[in-house]
């Protein structure tokens, strides 16, 4: 079956993303996702092809990659496709690519019961597509909770369950040193637990209040304006991070923009 378009976009590697802000916590978790990547698609010594060279041509080695939890804005996306630049530039010194496929559950979810099952089958028919041993592919699943609810769920319907045995089918057969998923969710407890039994769940980690300043900071006008030196929006900034933190708002990138936006709009804009 054809598509008007593929429920998948190809994310250039190959390039730095400039718009990404580097704090301490967020890199501590980036090194590590490269790091577990680099372990199963590496060909190289202490590696898994090493490490468990029978099993290395197995489908069933029973880890097939990661669920990434935190709230929204908490950098889960831009946390894998960065680990996927990382990879593409630390991996092309052993002579292998690495192609990330970004795939948004609505693009799947849009079609008809049968089509959807379709779609999503056509992502790990494209990852499998190009498969030599030069190639390693991540999938990144965005919100997995969207696309694969829990069969418990009361709200499950069949089309739910019918993507969840597909998925699980194509999960299986999975070679996890040539393909890994890196999925992301605000909401783990509406998971299947068959999906945590085959993506093992890390916590984005919250940036710290200093490392939320100097997200901040970046939405701030480098020279200031009206009167005002960046120095002290950013202050005023920091106010309105622990105001909309009091108001509920979890700690994240997100609410970091958020609050230094606000400042902008009602300092240097005018609209309050």
């Amino acid at each position: 079956m054809s598509f008007d378009s593929p429920p998948f976009t190809v994310r250039d590697l190959s390039g730095v993303d400039t718009q990404l802000i580097r704090v301490p916590t967020q890199e501590k978790f980036i090194g590590q996702m490269v790091n577990a990547m680099k372990y199963f698609f590496s060909r190289g010594d202490s590696s898994f092809s090493d490490h468990f060279s029978s099993m290395s041509e197995s489908n069933n080695f029973p880890f097939k990659g990661f669920v990434l939890t935190g709230p929204p804005g908490s950098g889960k996306t831009e946390a894998v496709v960065e680990a996927g630049r990382r990879l593409y530039s630390e991996l092309a010194m052993e002579g292998i690519e690495v192609k990330l496929l970004h795939i948004s559950t609505a693009d799947i979810n849009r079609g008809r019961v049968g089509e959807m099952e379709q779609r999503l089958r056509s992502v790990f028919n494209e990852a499998k597509s190009e498969v030599r041993s030069s190639l390693r592919t991540i999938l990144l699943f965005d919100d997995i909770d969207t696309l694969l609810m829990s069969r418990d769920d009361k709200r499950s319907e069949e089309w739910s369950v019918s993507l969840n045995a597909t998925f699980f089918h194509e999960v299986d057969r999975l070679k996890t040193s040539d393909t890994m998923i890196c999925a992301t969710t605000n909401k783990t407890d509406m998971l299947d637990d068959a999906v945590k039994s085959r993506l093992s769940v890390k916590e984005a980690p919250a940036p710290s209040f200093e490392e939320m300043k100097i997200v901040a900071r970046s939405a701030l006008p480098l020279r200031g304006a009206n009167g005002l030196t960046q120095d002290q929006l950013l202050e005023l900034a920091a106010e309105r991070i622990l105001e909309n933190q009091e108001a509920g708002e979890p700690d994240s990138f997100r609410l970091a923009r958020k609050s230094a936006i606000e400042v902008l709009m009602k300092e240097v804009v005018g609209w309050e």
